[in-house]
């Protein structure tokens, strides 16, 4: 007797279209995050999405030095993508521009200029230049473009930036600046500092030397500092009694750190981020740190020796001392190498936090 089997065929799996389904205002915002060249490509996906791109607040030009040098597909780029905007479309929030050292012969400085004059027409408010392209007319104009909130600027050569002596910047609604200093001129820092009433984030990417960082509205500090030769006498002092946070990071071989001192008394949070640390000096350094930063809630360190060097030595106190008291201290994170000196010594620093609510320690090895 045979027996009868049901056959189910499998149902054909219906493809969805969810991209379409998105309403216009959040597609825009996807195109924003993308390279000009690339938003514009999907004007062929759709009628729906032909024009779309032209209403993205953003525009990226940010081309790769070999993409760079396709001049004609540049500026064909840029009069389609930026040139060609009105006061009348969307307003311009975000600008990224790529500056080689080396323009292309049919792209002079004048062209980059004009498309940021023609940026600031539409009200940009966040820039970004990418390179270290030191175009004395197109630094000029960056520092012209009023509505700025936001700068981010690579750069080294610092005579290049500021606003000739005497006169005053106009960059007064900026809140957010990063700077990509070498050589750093401290006098020049501090005067264009003291003229950004409303800056609230500093973003300071500087080579060891003599450094005051003063500003009486910077709430939150990113500071990297890059190492690159043995120079005992490298000062920085910080003057910020607006300050919160405070985000440190050293590179190169540290075997003098910085003197670190000044006034913040407000901060609450700090971050330090050190490496390839070398026994001469550093202990001592580290401890006038932390003295500083005494009076921190919430405290971050990231500490490790360099692989060279004798090891066990002790990168968090001098020989001898007590560790720093910290009576506001509440949250401590510690990654290092916990050998026998650094173990001692974060146990001292415990015993010195009476309002401690919690503690994590990551341990991590030499290599």
């Amino acid at each position: 007797m045979e027996t009868s089997q049901t056959h189910t065929k499998c149902k054909p799996q219906i493809k969805t279209d969810r991209l379409s389904s998105l309403h216009e205002s959040l597609l825009i915002v996807i195109l924003s995050f993308l390279p000009s060249r690339y938003a514009v490509r999907t004007s062929v996906l759709s009628r729906r999405f032909q024009h779309l791109w032209k209403a993205s607040p953003s525009v990226n030009l940010s081309f790769s030095k070999a993409t760079f040098k396709e001049s004609t597909s540049y500026v064909a780029m840029a009069n389609s993508v930026l040139l060609s905007r009105q006061p009348s479309d969307p307003p311009l929030l975000r600008l990224h521009l790529f500056v080689p050292s080396q323009l292309p012969d049919d792209i002079p400085p004048e062209f980059i200029s004009s498309l940021l004059a023609h940026a600031h027409s539409l009200g940009l408010r966040h820039l970004t230049l990418d390179g270290y392209g030191d175009h004395e007319l197109i630094l000029h104009s960056v520092f012209s473009v009023t509505s700025l909130q936001s700068l981010s600027l690579p750069i080294n050569s610092c005579e290049l930036i500021f606003p000739s002596e005497g006169t005053a910047t106009t960059l007064t609604r900026l809140k957010s600046l990063s700077l990509d200093l070498n050589p750093v001129k401290s006098a020049q820092v501090e005067r264009l500092l003291s003229e950004l009433c409303c800056l609230e984030h500093l973003q300071l990417s500087i080579v060891a030397g003599m450094l005051t960082v003063s500003s009486s509205t910077v709430k939150k500090l990113e500071l990297l500092i890059i190492i690159t030769m043995d120079d005992p006498g490298s000062v920085l002092r910080l003057c910020m009694p607006s300050l919160e946070f405070l985000y440190l990071e050293s590179r190169g071989t540290s075997q003098h750190l910085p003197h670190i001192h000044g006034d913040i008394p407000l901060l609450r949070k700090s971050v330090i981020t050190l490496r390839n640390l070398r026994s001469n000096n550093v202990n001592a350094a580290i401890a006038q740190f932390l003295k500083f930063i005494s009076h921190a809630e919430e405290l971050s360190l990231d500490l490790k020796e360099h692989w060279f060097e004798d090891y066990p030595f002790d990168i968090l106190l001098e020989s001898g001392k007590e560790a720093p008291v910290f009576p506001n201290l509440k949250h401590l994170h510690a990654r290092m190498c916990f050998h026998e000196h650094n173990f001692k010594a974060v146990i001292s620093l415990l015993r010195q936090s009476p309002d401690l609510q919690s503690v994590k320690l990551v341990h991590k090895g030499m290599l």
